[in-house]
């Protein structure tokens, strides 16, 4: 049974609204799902994530809600979560039996208000293809084990952007998969042990790619050796050109799809990284991970540009709010000229990127990223070495006069440097020291840093060691400490549930948040947008109350 949530709870560090520079968002309505009885000790429990997909109807473009929370799969209307009732929830309700559904992409080719192809991977190692409007199971991938076996879980699933057959999953051993539809052929017996046997195609930095070849020669199968752990998540880019992957060991990964090449990849502070985005341009890739921290990492410099910090917990999901993001394009740069008469303007638009982060720590993190902020941080040991060279030199001019009044002082006994000269420049270095963010934890979590890069975090280490002389581009990725890197402050920071929070969506009018133990959250964007006085007050206010 489900219930509407009209007040959360009596926690008055708990919000139900907050402010930002163009309005106030207001919790709108919560609906809690009910939980079915689970055998804990049996089954992986997954997180609960949550999808919006927009559909085309006679009457107008409809919004369908996906989401899993625990053995139950929901299909539902967005208009209908408000005031949602047994009938309704029945209908859109699938109930898996012995595995919880983990991760889902809908086909955007195909997809039609009586028709939704849908695929569903599971924490047992399978992905099925259903229509989702009538509950209809079509095909089973990995039915009988022979690709992956059953303890290994899904925790990714997403079809190839312009195709309409093509998808990628994803598995906690590290390995992925390209599946084709219309070649894929199932093992000849459920009673008979069988194995797909692979052939190597490519050998990469710190990967293989191998394919299965069926009856017709054709490349049913695709399979992707990262030998990084788990994987945590892949998002195809805006342009369908590369794929970004983020996992257990602390790696992201962008491989150009088509020709399988890892073209960058960047390492984590500290520990797994755990979700990824593209900016809505293409530009920019935005990680979370076990570090608590938000990075952003630019593909066209190659090196990371920013830092957020804030998170007290994991962070579980980041996003691009694509309807606050403003960025000059080429039809009004074009009409700027026109106007201009080819004249230089004197004032250019900066690209503002708006995105959402939400962690295991309850809180909801609002971001803004603007270029003309980002400026290039001087770190404490530049800022050191000059200091102490200018203190040497301060320190030898004055032995030079000394030795010009003095000369068989200095020729017998050789000076010293003056108690004065070492006091002025310890107490310099101690001030840079004190004003540089997390300096105290540097020494803390060192000695984290090479654990969490350890063998322990790899699928196999014994295979690890033995292709080590694969990781030539991965062991060159240099970890920019968190003084070298510009820091981005938060515009919101609250905390609005008590459970931890699992998934953010932002739809044009709403923003829709989901939490582990079942409820969904639905914000109203503000209607009318804040006068100037008060802009400016949220603006100069980075966590307004």
């Amino acid at each position: 049974m489900n219930t509407i949530v009209t007040c959360l709870n009596r926690d008055p560090d708990v919000k139900q609204h907050f402010r930002t520079p163009e309005g106030i968002y207001k919790l709108e309505y919560a609906t809690k799902l009910s939980q079915n009885s689970i055998n804990h000790k049996v089954l992986k429990l997954p997180l609960p994530k949550l999808t919006l997909l927009p559909i085309n109807t006679s009457t107008g473009v409809k919004h369908k809600i996906i989401y899993n929370f625990t053995r139950d799969l929901y299909v539902l209307d967005l208009a209908d979560l408000q005031k949602l009732d047994d009938e309704k929830l029945t209908q859109g309700r699938h109930t898996f039996k012995d595995r919880c559904p983990t991760c889902y992409d809908v086909n955007l080719f195909t997809r039609s208000n009586g028709f939704l192809q849908l695929l569903i991977g599971t924490t047992d190692g399978q992905v099925f293809l259903v229509n989702a409007i009538k509950w209809d199971f079509v095909k089973i991938y990995n039915e009988d084990y022979c690709i992956e076996p059953n303890d290994s879980c899904v925790t990714g699933v997403k079809w190839v952007p312009g195709s309409e057959t093509d998808f990628v999953v994803a598995y906690t051993s590290g390995n992925m998969y390209t599946f084709t539809t219309a070649h894929y052929t199932r093992t000849p017996s459920a009673n008979i042990e069988y194995t797909l046997n692979f052939t190597l195609t490519k050998q990469g930095d710190s990967f293989n790619i191998l394919a299965y070849r069926g009856k017709s020669r054709n490349k049913e199968i695709l399979k992707w050796e990262l030998r990084c752990g788990v994987i945590h998540e892949f998002v195809f880019s805006p342009d369908c050109k590369h794929l970004a992957i983020v996992s257990q060991d602390g790696f992201l990964r962008v491989f150009d799809y088509n020709s399988q090449d890892l073209v960058a990849a960047m390492r984590s502070y500290f520990g797994g990284l755990t979700c990824v985005c593209w900016s809505p341009d293409g530009r920019y890739i935005v990680t979370g991970g076990e570090d608590d921290l938000i990075t952003v990492w630019s593909l066209s410099l190659q090196r990371v540009i920013a830092r957020g910090e804030g998170h007290k917990s994991w962070v579980t999901m980041v996003s691009f709010d694509p309807y606050m993001h403003t960025s000059p394009s080429e039809e009004n740069r074009a009409g700027e000229r026109e106007r201009e008469g080819d004249r230089e303007s004197t004032e250019t638009t900066v690209p503002v990127y708006r995105f959402g982060s939400v962690g295991q720590d309850t809180l909801l993190f609002l971001w803004e990223l603007c270029e003309d902020s980002l400026e290039p941080v001087t770190t404490w040991r530049t800022r050191n070495m000059s200091i102490k060279e200018s203190t040497e030199k301060q320190s030898e001019t004055n032995s030079n006069k000394d030795n010009a009044n003095n000369s068989y002082a200095s020729n017998t006994i050789p000076r010293k440097t003056s108690n004065n000269t070492k006091k002025l420049g310890s107490n310099k270095i101690s001030d840079s020291n004190n004003t540089l963010p997390h300096r105290n934890k540097l020494s803390k979590l060192r000695h984290l840093v090479k654990q969490s890069h350890s063998d322990n975090h790899l699928s196999d280490s014994a295979q690890f060691i033995k292709n080590m002389q694969c990781f030539t581009i991965l062991d060159t990725v240099r970890v920019p400490r968190l003084y070298e890197v510009p820091r981005i402050d938060p515009i919101v920071s609250k905390r609005i549930s008590l459970e931890r929070l699992s998934c953010i969506v932002f739809t044009p009018n709403r923003i829709i948040i989901s939490c582990i133990d079942g409820i969904i959250q639905t914000w109203t964007r503000p209607r009318e947008p804040l006068s100037k006085s008060s802009s400016a007050t949220s603006l100069s206010n980075h966590v307004p109350e």
